[in-house]
């Protein structure tokens, strides 16, 4: 019995490239009439932007002041959010692309967003862990709790990273004391611990510790003194129970990679950036405070990777000029006209059934030795 196959029908290079051309032409048509549309809680997020805004200016003010003003080269934006390279109280190495893009006031846009998506509302209590080695992104998270009327419990690490808050008359828990005490901020830590390695200052001079001592002393807050590791996460998660009073927390922040509130090497990693409503089952068997909250089913906000962070809210990396309040994707989403796209697919459709599937596309199709054209398929015996 024989067998019957179909040859293929040709297409000419004339038909691609006209339907890659008229492709292009659609897509083109597409994006050139999309509109922008204002985000979600607009209000809110901007009320945010302006708090950190303002955080920031009572920061640099007070830097002035003191004669600790930052290099034009280091702090391009003009922030007064930039650390030194090094200092006595300079725990690990940082990025400072990472802390440049971090002063961004509009990041606090975005932590309202997480915020939000967490479930968080005015009243609700917030447990909160960050460091010094970002002073430019808690004053962010700081002015996003303090825009939706949360209320937190934070708990500080003073020691900082290079760049960030690393003078040692000038640490973050300092300037966190000066923002409450100008009415800017109306909460502030409740507890503090050394910081660094371990968060325990490990590799620390005992001048350095000292210094570190010195400033949790003046800024009232009591010093954690546990030495290990997972003494450490105890003693914190019994600070957070105690703050709530029987309440439950609504969401847990941590800024930055400290050791404790994410766990070891693994722990760093197993977490996105940004808003986490849940986590795999390995990654819950990493002891720390985000998984101790996570356990419970407390979201999580990581705010860390802060370029990627800029880069998914549409904000600038490393900005050579502090960023206006309301500037960047946070505040604004991109609408596709849905009519018009729906039109160009079809005519792509149309055009494609046109120029493949009927006899007039092949007249752009050359036959063998300029004689036969493939106007049909040819059986085959």
């Amino acid at each position: 019995m024989k067998r019957l196959f179909w040859r293929p029908r040709q297409v000419s290079q004339t038909v691609i490239w006209l339907m890659a051309g008229f492709s292009l032409l659609g897509l083109a048509t597409i994006e050139h009439f999309r509109t922008k549309a204002p985000q979600s809680d607009l209000d809110i997020k901007m009320t945010a932007s302006t708090y950190a805004s303002e955080m920031m200016r009572a920061i640099k003010a007070e830097k002035m002041n003191m004669a600790q003003a930052s290099d034009a080269a280091v702090d391009p934006a003009g922030s007064g959010m930039i650390g030194q390279l090094m200092s006595p109280v300079t725990t690990l190495t940082g990025r400072l692309s990472a802390k440049q893009t971090a002063v961004n006031p509009n990041f606090a846009a975005v932590v309202v967003e997480q915020l939000i998506g967490a479930g968080v509302e005015s009243g609700d209590l917030v447990a909160v862990g960050y460091s010094g080695s970002f002073p430019g992104m808690n004053a962010n998270v700081c002015a996003a709790l303090k825009a939706i009327g949360a209320q937190p419990v934070i708990i500080a690490s003073a020691g900082s990273s290079q760049w960030g808050a690393n003078n040692p008359d000038m640490m973050w828990i300092d300037m966190e004391s000066l923002l409450f005490e100008e009415g800017l901020l109306p909460f502030k830590a409740v507890a503090c611990s050394i910081g660094g390695y371990e968060d325990i200052g490990l590799g620390m001079t005992v001048e350095a510790k000292d210094l570190v001592k010195k400033a949790i002393k003046r800024n009232g807050l009591p010093l954690l003194t546990s030495t290990d590791f997972v003494e450490a996460i105890d003693e914190r998660m019994q600070i957070y129970r105690k703050q709530a009073g029987g309440r439950d927390y609504k969401a847990y922040i941590n800024v930055g990679g400290g050791t404790i509130s994410v766990g070891r090497s693994m722990g760093k990693r197993a977490y996105k950036p940004g808003l986490n409503l849940s986590a795999k089952h390995e990654v819950l068997r990493i002891d720390s405070v985000m998984t101790r909250f996570m356990s419970k089913g407390t979201p999580v906000i990581h705010v860390v990777e802060i370029d990627r962070m800029a880069s998914k809210y549409g904000l600038p990396l490393a900005p050579q000029q502090m960023p206006p309040i309301g500037e960047g994707g946070i505040y604004q989403q991109t609408r596709y006209n849905k009519l018009l796209t729906a039109t160009v697919l079809v005519l792509i459709l149309l055009s494609l059934r046109a120029l493949v599937l009927t006899d007039f596309g092949y007249r752009f199709v050359k036959g063998r030795g300029g004689k036969k054209t493939a106007s049909s398929p040819e059986p085959m015996v």
